[in-house]
């Protein structure tokens, strides 16, 4: 498993930085609202073709947190163990989707999905 900081538009000093405000699914994605902590700008973060997704509350959330830096709030895990639970395995020949981590105050969100999109609200 390789945890990378994931270069986004929110700003996020370290794991609890920002609040999610908002999250809802349906057919055509999972989008979530997010503000900042220090700027309390909204921002909503939109994913695509979403394989999977699960929300953990913070105090339930160590084994998610084991690997994550403290410093910043979001980022994607390559050679993910979740994606190859999941049976999509970076080893095969085949297009996986990227997991994801959402780390916010009270809760750390993760996404196996294709495709991102961040807007300010």
């Amino acid at each position: 498993m390789n945890v990378q900081a994931w270069n986004v538009p929110i700003q996020a000093t370290w794991q609890k930085s920002n609040m999610l405000v908002d999250l809802s699914y349906d057919v055509d994605g999972l989008d979530l609202i997010v503000a900042e902590e220090d700027t309390r700008q909204r921002w909503r973060v939109e994913f695509d073709d979403v394989v999977a997704f699960k929300v953990i509350t913070d105090e339930y959330a160590k084994w998610s947190m084991q690997s994550i830096p403290p410093d910043g709030g979001f980022f994607e895990i390559t050679d993910s163990p979740w994606l190859e639970a999941l049976g999509l395995s970076e080893s095969e020949n085949m297009h996986v989707p990227h997991h994801f981590v959402i780390c916010c105050r009270r809760e750390i969100v993760e996404v196996a999905a294709f495709g991102v999109n961040f807007a300010a609200q």
